[in-house]
């Protein structure tokens, strides 16, 4: 696999030269792989979404360098350009930033800026309709006909018409019920798998992450403090502890079960893994029912 962003020792100030100053991103270096799916979590303020919105130019380092396939995005203004379309971002809540007349044109708005053909800004808008499973007769709605979940897949459509090699969603399931995240959830590990793009998921959720993600990157007060497989980085959950964050309780409940002496050889981060580890093992029981 190759490198499709490359962050080298990336800092971020705000407000810089006044008494307010802050950092909000410190010596950041990571490589992101193409065909990735990588969580994104951290507490609040932990630098997450600043991270986000540099990789694909909405801000500028203070110092240090975003590279989208070997090109520093800030190069030039052409760089910064490509790198908008290529690299995705979903804002949190983007419903609310709906405001065509149709959910078509909506959807329609990031290739029409691409300066597209017709023909193939309507298939474009086609396709995403059908990841984010909207139907034919949602497309000349008001966006404000739809209903709270269907606002939210039809702005995510309107990243995915871009066909961006990296999608990046900044808390996507936020303010949804339960069957509404793991819809979200589960059309976004779909397009991912269809279309081999490259995602980054920011989420609090880190039974979230875990049900659909490959690898985490935890961000704590501006720096990368792990990076790795799901397995490796939720096995330090006394650090994710003491950085503010928790393991899933479902987590939780098998470590306790392992500690009874029950034998358990697969860690376990959503309750769909626990009732399948649960099942095998009141099979050995003799429990088949």
């Amino acid at each position: 696999m190759s490198t499709v962003i490359s962050v080298k020792n990336l800092t971020y100030q705000y407000n810089i030269g006044t008494p307010s100053c802050s950092t909000a991103l410190d010596n950041v270096s990571l490589d992101i792989e193409k065909g990735d799916f990588i969580g994104l979590i951290g507490h609040t303020g932990s630098g997450k979404s600043t991270l986000v919105q540099h990789l694909n130019g909405l801000i500028k380092p203070t110092s240090g360098s975003v590279y989208l396939n070997g090109k520093d995005i800030h190069s030039d203004k052409k760089a910064t350009r490509e790198a908008r379309f290529k690299v995705g971002l979903c804002f949190q809540y983007p419903e609310y930033q709906l405001f065509e007349e149709t959910v078509a044109k909506d959807i329609a708005f990031g290739p029409r800026n691409m300066k597209l053909s017709e023909k193939e800004i309507t298939a474009r808008v086609v396709k995403a309709a059908m990841y984010v499973g909207l139907k034919k007769e949602h497309m000349d709605k008001s966006p404000f006909d739809l209903s709270g979940g269907e606002k939210r897949r039809a702005a995510i459509a309107g990243v995915m018409a871009m066909e961006p090699e990296v999608l990046i969603l900044d808390e996507p399931t936020a303010g949804l019920d339960p069957k509404g995240r793991d819809v979200i959830l589960s059309l976004v590990k779909n397009y991912q798998k269809q279309t081999g793009c490259t995602v980054i998921l920011v989420s609090h959720s880190m039974e979230d992450i875990a049900k659909v993600a490959d690898k985490v990157i935890v961000m704590n007060k501006g720096k990368v403090e792990m990076y790795g497989d799901v397995k490796t980085v939720y096995s330090n959950c006394d650090r994710l502890s003491e950085i503010g964050l928790n393991v899933p309780q479902i987590t939780r409940v098998f470590s306790l079960l392992k500690e009874k002496g029950i034998e358990i050889n697969e860690d376990v981060y959503t309750v769909e893994q626990g009732l399948t580890v649960l099942s095998e093992i009141l099979k050995r029981r003799g429990h088949n029912d």
